[in-house]
C-alpha cells in the first residue's frame, strides 16, 4: 500500500467521525427543545372553593339551669329524649316518668316534644305525689279486720331501682315509699341501694 492510499484512508476515517458528531449534536439539541416546550404548557388545576356546600351547624337546645318559682330544675327536651331517659339521667330512676308526667300536668308520659320545658322537682316531692295520686279510700260494707300482712323478700340485683322493684313485687310504682319505709333498717339511704340487699315487702292478701 502506498503512502497516498494510507493518507486517503486516514482522512476518510476522520471525516466520518466528524459527520457522526454533528448528527449526534443535532438530535440532542432538538430533543431538549421539545421537552422544554412541553413543560411550559403544563399547569396545575386551580383550587376552587365551594362556600355554598358548607352545611350550617344544627342549633343545640341548651338546658335551663335557673330554677323556676317552685324551686324545680327546668329542663328543655332534647332530640331523642323521653321522660324515662330524662328521669334516668336526673334521678337515676326511669320509673319516675309517670310522676314527672303528673307533676307537669302532661296528658301522658309519652307526650313530650323537642324544646318543651319540663320541671324536675326533688325526689321526695315525686315520691309523695306518687303515693297521693289516684289513692281514694274505698267504701266497703264488710267490717274491716286488722291483720298482719305476710311479708315477702326480694334480693336486689345489679341495675335495679326502687320503683322497678316496687312494680315487680307489688305490681305498682305507687308503693315505692312503702318499700322504703319497710326497709329503713337495711337501706338508710334510698338513693344508694346495692346488689345483694334483701328487701321486705307485703304479700297480697286474699
Amino acid at each position: 500500500m502506498t503512502r497516498e492510499n494510507k493518507l486517503s484512508i486516514v482522512i476518510a476515517f476522520g471525516l466520518l467521525i466528524f459527520v457522526g458528531m454533528l448528527v449526534a449534536d443535532h438530535f440532542s439539541i432538538a430533543s431538549q427543545r421539545e421537552i422544554a416546550a412541553l413543560g411550559s404548557n403544563v399547569s396545575s388545576p386551580p383550587l376552587v372553593s365551594h362556600p355554598d356546600l358548607l352545611i350550617p351547624p344544627i342549633p343545640i337546645i341548651k338546658e335551663i339551669t335557673e330554677p323556676n318559682s317552685k324551686g324545680d330544675v327546668r329542663h328543655l327536651v332534647q332530640r331523642g329524649e323521653t321522660l324515662r331517659s330524662i328521669c334516668k339521667a336526673f334521678y337515676g330512676d326511669s320509673g319516675l316518668a309517670s310522676a314527672i308526667s303528673n307533676w307537669n300536668s302532661l296528658p301522658s308520659a309519652n307526650s313530650i316534644e323537642i324544646g318543651q320545658e319540663i320541671s324536675l322537682p326533688n325526689r321526695s316531692a315525686l315520691i309523695i305525689l306518687q303515693n297521693t295520686t289516684n289513692t281514694k279510700p274505698k267504701k266497703s260494707s264488710e267490717p274491716s279486720t286488722l291483720s298482719t300482712p305476710s311479708m315477702g323478700k326480694y334480693t336486689v340485683k345489679s341495675g335495679d331501682t326502687l320503683s322497678e322493684i316496687s312494680q315487680k313485687v307489688m305490681g305498682t310504682v305507687q308503693k315505692t315509699q312503702l318499700l322504703i319505709d319497710l326497709n329503713k333498717g337495711v337501706m338508710p339511704n334510698p338513693n344508694k341501694i346495692r346488689p345483694g340487699m334483701v328487701l321486705r315487702y307485703p304479700l297480697p292478701t286474699t
